[in-house]
């Protein structure tokens, strides 16, 4: 497309292609309809296709004094063909609609050979001007290419537009990885540096890498006389600290999936999680042994002492293939957790390319302070370790302060630590300039502010944002000019092992500029799918159109767009799933819980403010008023099901929900609700 550029809402002229409009004007002829009315078709077609389903997005077609707004009530069916709909509007003679403020200008020149495009809404749901025109123009001529396709149908990308999404913006490489468990490559460097120091707790404590590899062997040896791996799983159930990496590398040696399960889970949650995995092994210490369920496990106490003392201190080696890497529990609809089931592959090629990108080198020494069920735990705990850096343990409970952490780093020195943003604020005003040499970001939107207070707190420091579901652990980065951020902060490109590829509702590819659904494939790195639910894992990890035969690509949810620079923007959720402080929460599984409560008989939860607060909306069950419902009460029994970033803030008891017009739950009418009782100061929060 020949477009000149004049600012960043505005770009024109373009020229259209020879013979275009002459073959609009003959199919238009045909029908009985003139010129304008077929290019008004175009344009309000667009204007239903182009932005994601429920925006509303106002477009004006302009060609002289002729002036159409888009969408048009009654306008073109998009089932029909472009024919069909050009004998309608002539029939009809509703093809013209009335002007008024729009978020999109399209404006063709009188003579009709050039196009310009101006949008005017600052919504992320509304494409670029650049990907209206380019739609604009693809569109058109696939219409008159094919006049009795369905217009849903036609593409919106033409060839050279395809090409760039999908093989230009996703340079796909799929990686070569030599080792068969997550420990092979620890193995080579504990080889490499015995004496150097590999783990480090709060309290000063050290394990040089060579007595953590025969630590971890002895009780991989251990387990392995215990019928322990490929095709069994092993529990981890330890506070965060020596033992707890002892044991998940014990675990991996032996080739057994591991199901890391978070210490700090209410019980009843802990116990879904072994009863829906059944592990053979179940590793702990006498600080979580207590909220251990009994089961068909084998229980073995591994912190404080020394389990198989006279086990071989030698690398096992495997006779078959290991089973999958991990299976890591996330947020569901259904009122259950779901266990993301990962392999080992994957995991050891998104620390490949993060290694290339962001280099540890011996004597670094980077933070662990993530939950072991959480897939950024996966790098924190194995990545430095594979390159002779030191592991330094954050001290339980202390994980979620931000002062505590920026303490650590400045105090040890640390290379590389991971803050998700609602902490970033507070991690700055307590921080050194130079320290530490990278701070990656993720799990939830960074606040446009972000970058400049973090190049003014940490001029030295790179600030990396990167995004990536437990279905595919980290997928996009970049490295943030504080310089270019508008809008929003984008998350960089795919690594190597990856495509993101942003689609429409049927699955068809948008024009760069176009907000659509994120959906990631690749041959490694994409989860199996949903443990003993394929159900779940159908719906959401479906066929790739784009792929090889057979191919696999995960949906994930969520509202993306690439920029012209090819780099992605993340504009948020198409369905309800948020991020509470980095982590994925699905309101459906809190509204599950809540309802199972005797006296709640219909529930809501909402995400509200920034940060994010969830807040719940609870009505009486069956003969129960109002005053038998006791927030008190209600979030004890959410405590006992939920970790804590899925507990409500605040419980709100009201006679009924209130619905739309269209029956869903009116949310802004809850809300509202919520800040007359604020108000008030009847406040119902979580103690």
């Amino acid at each position: 497309m020949n477009g000149l550029l004049s600012n960043a809402d505005c770009i024109g002229p373009i020229a259209l292609q020879d013979g275009l409009l002459d073959a609009v004007h003959t199919l238009a002829e045909a029908a009985g309809a003139d010129d304008f009315t077929a290019l008004s078709i175009c344009a309000d077609v667009l204007a239903r296709r182009l932005p994601r389903a429920g925006t509303k997005c106002r477009v004006v077609v302009t060609r002289g004094r002729l002036e159409a707004a888009c969408p048009m009530p009654g306008g073109p069916d998009l089932n029909s063909g472009f024919r069909d709909a050009l004998r309608y509007a002539a029939r009809s003679r509703s093809g013209v609609g009335v002007g008024g403020a729009a978020a999109v200008t399209i404006l063709v020149s009188r003579a009709g050979g050039h196009l310009f495009v101006e949008t005017t809404a600052e919504s992320p749901d509304v494409p670029s001007a650049q990907a209206w025109a380019s739609a604009f123009l693809e569109l058109l001529a696939g219409m008159v290419r094919d006049p009795d396709a369905p217009m849903r149908s036609l593409p919106l990308t033409g060839p050279a537009e395809s090409e760039r999404v999908r093989h230009g913006l996703n340079p796909y490489r799929k990686p070569e990885i030599p080792f068969r468990t997550m420990a092979e490559p620890f193995e080579e460097q504990a080889r490499r540096a015995p004496d150097a120091v590999a783990l480090q707790d709060e309290d000063g404590v050290t394990v040089t890498y060579r007595e953590l590899n025969e630590r971890a062997n002895r009780l991989a040896h251990h387990l392995s006389g215990l019928g322990a791996g490929p095709g069994t799983r092993i529990g981890i159930c330890l506070r965060r600290g020596v033992e707890q990496i002892v044991a998940i590398y014990a675990a991996v040696k032996t080739g057994a999936t591991y199901v890391p399960v978070d210490a700090d889970l209410p019980e009843r949650r802990i116990a879904l999680i072994l009863a829906d995995t059944m592990p053979r092994h179940l590793l702990t210490d006498a600080h979580c042994r207590s909220r251990l369920p009994d089961g068909d496990w084998a229980i073995h106490d591994v912190g404080g002492e020394r389990v198989g003392p006279q086990c071989p201190v030698t690398d096992p080696v495997l006779d078959g293939e290991p089973e999958p890497l991990h299976i890591l529990y996330t947020s569901g609809t259904t009122g259950r957790p779901k266990g993301v089931v990962s392999r080992t592959a994957g995991a050891l090629a998104n620390i490949f390319w993060m290694q290339r990108r962001y280099p540890f080198q011996a004597g670094d020494t980077a933070l662990y302070r993530t939950s072991p069920g959480i897939d950024i735990s996966i790098w924190e705990i194995f990545w430095p370790l594979y390159r002779g850096a030191r592991l330094l343990i954050c001290r339980p409970g202390r994980e979620r302060d931000p002062r505590h952490l920026a303490g650590l780093v400045r105090e040890h020195r640390v290379s590389l630590v991971f803050v998700a943003p609602t902490m970033m604020r507070a991690f700055l005003e307590h921080s050194l300039p130079g320290l530490p040499r990278w701070v990656l970001c993720g799990g939830e939107a960074m606040n446009p502010r972000i970058p400049a207070a973090f190049a003014a707190a940490l001029p030295g420091s790179s600030l990396v944002n990167a995004f990536g579901p437990t279905e595919a652990g980290p997928v996009t980065d970049d490295v943030v000019d504080p310089d270019a951020v508008g809008g929003s902060v984008p998350v960089g490109r795919p690594a190597d092992n990856f495509r993101v590829t942003v689609l429409d509702a049927g699955l068809g590819l948008v024009p760069v500029g176009t907000p659509g659904e994120a959906y990631i494939s690749g041959e490694v790195g994409l989860a199996d799918g949903y443990w003993g639910q394929p159900g779940q894992t159908s719906e959401r990890f479906v066929a790739d159109p784009y792929g090889a035969p057979g191919s696999r690509m995960y949906r994930t949810g969520d509202l993306c767009r690439y920029r012209e620079d090819g780099s992605l923007e993340h504009l948020g959720r198409i369905d309800r799933q948020v991020k509470v402080r980095g982590l994925r929460v699905e309101p459906g599984e809190i509204e599950s819980v809540l309802a199972a409560h005797p006296a709640v008989g219909d529930c809501a939860v909402l995400a509200h403010g920034q940060p994010l607060r969830l807040l719940a909306f609870v009505a009486p069950a069956g003969r129960c008023s109002v005053a038998d419902l006791d927030p008190a009460a209600i979030l004890e029994h959410a405590a006992g099901l939920l970790p804590r970033q899925m507990r409500p803030e605040e419980v709100l008891p009201v006679e009924y929900l209130p619905a739309t017009v269209s029956g869903k739950v009116d949310h802004d009418e809850l809300i509202k609700l919520w800040l007359l009782e604020m108000k008030s100061g009847h406040r119902h929060r979580i103690p």
